[in-house]
């Protein structure tokens, strides 16, 4: 046994080791296929004596044409220089340019291997101009274009350049690509920027591109190929990468919204608000990047450099706030001194954008980005070995670097592709889902195991006192019988008490007034005497049946029994036994029910008959020689769905009403209405039976009466169906 225990930890090691080194070559081939995709490489057109020729189909069957090679560059041309007419396009001959300049990543730094100095026996020194405060270069690129179908309208864009573009077309000119008039005034765009490039009538578009940039940009100009496309091609390009966007955006608003809802069940916040953080400082690093907010090139770059470290140093804590929960007190300690390390090297990193002018020859340094990624990453995996080597969250966190790595590294080596859609970004969107779920998954089945727990002390604590509860159960039932019986002899001595004491008086009167009479009484009255008795007799016998029933509904619910019962059915046996008592009478009854709905319900059937006959009994007894009693029954909510559906009985007479100060008391046991009459069969137990069954049906019963006019019951239960 001893043996084993390493041995399955050495394996679940392994496992997770091959699963990242599978997950790190997934990394590859995804970022690899992304530049394979996205990536620009020139198209290869024609060129014929300095002239890019196109055709009408062939050349933009793939949606573009790039134009990588073959360029002519012009230094110190400015915008101004050929709005005032200082400059023309062939009037780069007679001046110092370049011919067979490359488009590459370093701008006009780096013009690629073919480039050819013309006029001059050397590179010549760029002009520093100072203009609005602010001192930068200028420069133009040249390109003739000729089109096949001279009668289309093409489509100009640039990628990625440093500076503000400013583009000519036969002398005409078409403006910034992002509708700029300022360089230094920053403005919301789209992306990739688009001017209509338009033939002359041979076909023939003479192209000059000029850049004015900052003079501490270390990459000015144009740096990726730029590409001419038709207009469907370029509302494509422009619509793909703006729905790429607001899905990211979208994504950080259900994080930010799931993430408050899930968040609530943790010990700390602290990884929710870094998650949130890293997302809002991602979506302003793209913004900038993607030139959906343009910045002058300088204050682009301060502005990404800035936002990539504060990127790293908010994963860094998000990953520190991932190890928390399960370090101790000396883990902490280090913890804290690791974190204090990364931020002052976070705050070296920033303090480097602000002197770099000075300390280097091009501002902001890759170096300095590719030091602190690697710092972060290698701290916090060494940390991860050192300290959580066996947790469960090592793999996930593991996961994570290798995420943070690659994002880091397509975000430093990023080149324009195709769409203006960065390989980081989808690292980013990818990581984001991937984390959501984890945080999802990890809420979820935290949640379950709770429950589990839950149920498993439940499952104890009754198992615990399963003993005590039998041996309780035991006594409370034999005491609970006991005094049910205790209250039904109270209840049955106090009723029979109550309302024996007539009857017997009665018969007793009857009886004293036959014995003292004896052989002198007439024939006749000691017939109607002992009449009287039977009568009082059978009265006592009503009193006794109806305190029995009374007492053995009220204690004990085991005397119902429910079933689906048919209300329509029910009422419509029992007004028939009553329209044939009523047969040779001047009183009818008369039932009005559905014809196509059985008006179902959870009832006990021989209970339910008794409240109806109960009922219809009163309003034949207290009403006049000519009377109509009408039961009704229907169905309430029919639009609704059963569980909020009601089935309402009505029994109404035009009898001789109840005073409205005695309606309230009407369920009383042994109330009677003062107008009831002597003459009236009744005990006062037949309303208290009706309300105790309705009650124990969990229904209502409600009374609505008028002296002299009749009275209603009105009964509403839950319908069954």
């Amino acid at each position: 046994m001893s043996r084993r225990v390493p041995e399955k930890a050495n394996h679940e090691i392994i496992k997770q080791l091959l699963l990242v080194l599978l997950f790190i070559l997934s990394c590859i081939l995804l970022s690899r296929g992304l530049y394979t995709t996205n990536g620009v490489s020139d198209s290869g057109a024609s060129v014929q004596s300095g002239i890019f020729e196109i055709g009408n189909t062939d050349d933009l069957k793939e949606g573009a044409v790039y134009f990588k090679d073959d360029w002519i560059f012009v230094p110190n041309i400015d915008y101004e220089d050929i709005d005032s007419g200082d400059f023309e396009f062939y009037d780069y001959l007679n001046l110092p340019y370049a011919s067979g300049v490359s488009i590459t990543h370093g701008g006009w730094s780096d013009g690629g291997e073919n480039v050819v100095w013309h006029n001059c026996t050397d590179v010549p020194e760029f002009r520093a101009i100072n203009r609005n405060d602010k001192t930068k270069e200028c420069a133009a690129y040249i390109a003739e274009f000729r089109f096949e179908d001279p009668d289309r309208t093409y489509y100009l864009s640039i990628p990625e350049l440093n500076g503000l573009p400013w583009i000519y077309c036969n002398g005409n000119s078409l403006g910034s690509l992002w509708g700029r008039t300022d360089e230094w005034t920053p403005t919301f765009g789209y992306g990739f920027g688009y001017v209509p490039i338009i033939p002359d009538s041979n076909g023939t578009a003479r192209v000059i591109i000029t850049i004015s940039t900052n003079v501490l940009i270390k990459n000015p100009g144009i740096l990726a190929a730029p590409f001419i496309t038709d207009s469907a091609n370029a509302t494509k390009f422009v619509v793909f990468p703006a729905l790429w966007y607001m899905l990211q955006i979208i994504l950080t608003l259900f994080v930010i919204v799931g993430g408050a809802l899930v968040s609530r069940t943790f010990k700390s916040r602290n990884k929710y608000f870094l998650f949130i953080l890293i997302n809002l400082l991602y979506l302003a690093f793209t913004a900038v990047d993607c030139h959906i907010i343009t910045f002058d090139a300088y204050t682009k770059e301060l502005s990404k450099y800035l936002l990539y470290v504060f990127i790293n140093l908010a994963s860094y804590f998000f990953m520190n706030a991932l190890f928390a929960e399960e370090e101790g007190k000396d883990r902490k300690f280090y913890s804290g001194i690791l974190s204090i390390v990364v931020l002052l090297a976070g705050l070296g990193a920033t303090m480097t954008a602000t002197v770099a002018k000075h300390q280097f020859d091009f501002v902001f340094p890759i170096s300095v980005e590719v030091l602190l990624t690697v710092m972060i990453a290698l701290i916090t995996y060494v940390r991860l070995i050192a300290f959580h080597y066996h947790d469960k969250a090592s793999f996930n966190i593991t996961l994570f670097i290798v995420f943070y790595i690659f994002f880091c590294a397509n975000s430093i080596i990023y080149t324009r592709g195709i769409f203006n859609i960065p390989a980081y970004s989808v690292f980013f969107v990818i990581g984001i889902i991937i984390l959501e779920l984890y945080f999802t998954y990890d809420y979820v089945s935290k949640a379950k195991k709770l429950e589990d727990t839950m149920e498993h002390m439940q499952f104890l604590v009754q198992e615990k006192t399963l003993r005590i509860s039998e041996i309780n159960r035991d006594l409370y039932n034999t005491n609970k019988k006991l005094m049910e019986n205790e209250q039904a002899r109270k209840n049955v001595l106090s009723n029979v008490s109550h309302d024996l004491r007539t009857p017997i008086t009665a018969i007793r009167g009857y009886a004293e007034l036959i014995l003292t009479a004896g052989p002198s009484m007439a024939d006749e009255n000691r017939k109607n005497y002992l009449l009287n008795i039977i009568r009082r007799s059978q009265q006592m016998e009503r009193i006794i049946s109806d305190i029995v029933e009374l007492t053995r509904l009220e204690s004990n619910a085991n005397e119902f029994q429910f079933t689906d019962v048919s209300l329509c059915e029910l009422l419509d046996e029992i007004c028939m036994m009553y329209e044939a008592d009523l047969e040779n009478t001047k009183k009818k009854i008369t039932l009005e029910i559905p014809d196509d709905d059985p008006l179902l319900v959870k009832a006990d059937p021989k209970k339910l008959s008794r409240v109806f006959e109960n009922l219809i009994s009163n309003a034949i007894n207290y009403t006049f020689e000519e009377a109509e009693i009408r039961v009704s029954a229907w169905r309430e909510g029919k639009d609704l769905d059963v569980a909020s559906q009601t089935v309402c009985i009505d029994v109404r007479d035009n009898g001789i009403g109840i005073p409205e100060n005695e309606i309230p008391m009407v369920f009383d046991r042994f109330y009677r209405a003062k107008n009831s009459g002597q003459n009236i069969k009744g005990t006062g137990i037949g309303l208290s039976i009706v309300k105790t069954i309705i009650d124990r049906h969990g229904a209502s019963i409600t009374v609505e009466s008028t002296i002299g006019s009749g009275t209603v019951f009105h009964i509403v239960m839950k319908a069954a169906y």
